[in-house]
Order: structure tokens, then sequence, then C-alpha cells
């Protein structure tokens, strides 16, 4: 049966049929957890709270590392394809070399403590490490935001009075170093949102997660597209759509879904939502996104009268050929901005 997707989360646009042992997974939760924590012992890491679970290949738990809080990045096969399987194996351990190099280049990119293979101990009993058909559990451990997501503190719900707009608009170009920082290696992030940009303290950002990068378009299966709808870029909306022109996504889409995201950021609206309203069904509601995104029909921007700001939107947003090509010179614009809302006493542009 196909679950409910949010339009949020990284999504493959052709559903992966699931190992068996990713529903017994799912149905010995405690069981599944209580065997990755004697795993990690032996790593002289103690697991704690899962942070994320919806990925199909990686699970994110909260975890104490020589007494120091972190991340721990669990890498647990879910497909039914053996070729799939060892392209995925190999992205990941990719991921894991590529965001150490970027971290030890960048104090704004998630640092990387330490990455590997956990051995599965011999005397884990067989119920146990039916969970494992790898026989060992690659991780990387990362270290912990300590107020989560860009996301997460924009709710209302969940807001700090120390995480005010223009402070998160300052945490935000922090990260966008790290993204530079990333382009400069070429790498292409391909998954730029507010859950990716983590938050450790007022105006401290970071960039995170580089799991479906450049590299990771190595799958065997040419057909599944792996994306963020809400903040995909023209040419990964295309490719999904259509299965072409994949040689056109890359450090240019970042940008656009860097400028949706401070669009939303600011104006505390999505531009796109519009092509979803009023649509139930989950994989209508991406495919319709997904369209309005390709043609890049631009009803949802609203200008907002400030002539820096909606010009940085546009010039961030506009098709491939016209668009800006380097993320720091729209980062330079955005901090300009920021310094004249903070001599205004301003919180929002307009």
């Amino acid at each position: 049966m196909n679950e409910p997707m949010d339009l949020n989360d990284t999504t493959e646009m052709v559903q992966v049929p699931a190992l068996s042992n990713k529903a017994l997974r799912r149905s010995h939760a405690a069981a599944f957890d209580a065997a990755l924590q004697e795993i990690f012992l032996k790593q002289k890491l103690q697991l704690q709270d899962a942070i994320s679970t919806d990925s199909k290949e990686t699970s994110v738990y909260g975890g104490v590392y020589h007494g120091e809080q972190v991340a721990v990045k669990v890498f647990i096969m879910a497909v039914d394809d053996l070729r799939d399987a060892i392209s995925a194996y190999g992205a990941f351990k990719v991921e894991c070399e590529k965001t150490m190099i970027l971290s030890r280049a960048d104090p704004h990119v998630l640092q990387v403590l330490e990455y590997g293979d956990a051995e599965i101990p011999p005397d884990m009993p067989q119920e146990l490490r039916e969970f494992f058909p790898l026989n060992l559990v690659p991780f990387m451990i990362t270290e912990r935001a300590a107020f989560g997501s860009l996301d997460r503190l924009v709710s209302k719900k969940r807001i700090d009075p120390r995480f005010t707009r223009l402070s998160l608009m300052e945490a935000l170009a922090k990260a966008t170093d790290g993204i530079k920082t990333a382009h400069l290696h070429q790498v292409a992030h391909r998954d730029i949102k507010p859950q990716n940009i983590l938050i450790f303290g007022p105006e401290v950002g970071k960039i995170a997660d580089f799991g479906i990068a450049r590299w990771r378009s190595r799958l065997h299966r040419a057909e599944t597209v792996m994306l963020t709808p809400r903040y995909s870029s023209p040419e990964q909306a295309f490719h999904a759509l259509t299965g072409e022109r994949e040689d056109r996504v890359g450090i240019a889409g970042d940008i656009y879904s860097w400028a949706i995201m401070v669009y939303e950021l600011v104006t505390g609206r999505n531009p796109f939502d519009w092509a979803i309203k009023g649509i139930k069904d989950a994989r209508q509601a991406r495919r319709s996104i997904l369209k309005a995104i390709a043609a890049n029909d631009r009803r949802g921007f609203v200008t907002t009268g400030d002539i820096t700001f909606d010009s940085l939107i546009d010039r961030c947003t506009t098709d491939l050929r016209h668009r800006i090509n380097d993320i720091a010179v729209a980062n330079r614009v955005l901090r300009q901005l920021i310094k004249r809302m903070k001599n205004d006493g301003r919180q929002q542009v307009g």
C-alpha cells in the first residue's frame, strides 16, 4: 500500500519496492532500535532518540559520543535490486567522504566527526541479524544542531524569541557560505530546503545532508529521481516529469532552490502553494507542483515593493540562461538587505 507523502520531504518519483526486512523493521521497531544500540555501543557511541526515519535508505539518531551530543546518520539497505543496493551503499560512502572534506573546508557545513562501518557482533541472535542483510551498518557521526532545522524555528508553534525572522535570515546567509564551498568543490547539493539548514544558535546556520548531491545520480535505475518538489528547480522538475535533460540539473538549480527558500522565509509563503490548492491526493499534488515549477509559472511570486529583495528573487529564479550563476553573489545581496533591515529596525521587507 502506498503511503501519503509530504511535499517537503525528499521523495522518489518512481516508488521502489521495499525489502521484506524493511517491513520487519517497522513491525519490530523496538527490537530493531535495541539491535542498533547494541551495535553502536561497540563504537563507543550511545544512541538515544530518533531524529529522522523517513528516508528509504537512511535514518538519523541523536546520541552521545565521547561525552558530546551528536547526530548519527545510519545507512540501511532498503531496495530489492542488488545493483541498486550496491549503488546506494557506494553513494552513502561517497556522501560521507565528501561531506567530511567539505566540513573541513568550511565551518558552515555540518561538521563530520567520524564515519565508517559498524560490524554486527558475532553473538547477536539470528532474529536480530536479519535486520542487517549487509552484515554491517555504515554510519556517519556529525555534530548535532541544538535548535534543529530552519523550518522548525520558522513555525509559529515553535518560535523562540531569540530567533527573529532577521536572525534566521542571518543564519541562512551563513549556511549559504557552506553551499558556496560545496560549489567550489563542484558539488551540487540538489536538495536545498529549510529542513537542511541547521540552526546552532541565533544567526548561526549550517548546510547539511548531501545525500542526493551530484554523485547520488549514479543509481542503476535511470528512471528513479530524488528531489523535494516544493523546492526543486525547473531543471529538476522537468527531469522528474520526463526523465530527460538531467545534464541541466546542477549548481544553478541550487541557486533557484535557495531563492525559493529565501522568498518563503521573508514573505511567509511558498510561491508554488497555489499549484496544489484544493488537491487532496499526494501524487497528484506532487505532479501539479512539479509541472508548475518546470514551466517556471511565476504567478506565485508576488512583489513586496522592496526593489532589492524583488530583484534578488527574480534574478535567482529566472530561466537557466539568465539566472545568477554564483550563489556568493546572491548571498552578498541578501546580506546587504539584512544590514539595511537592521539599520531600519525592520523584521520584514517592504
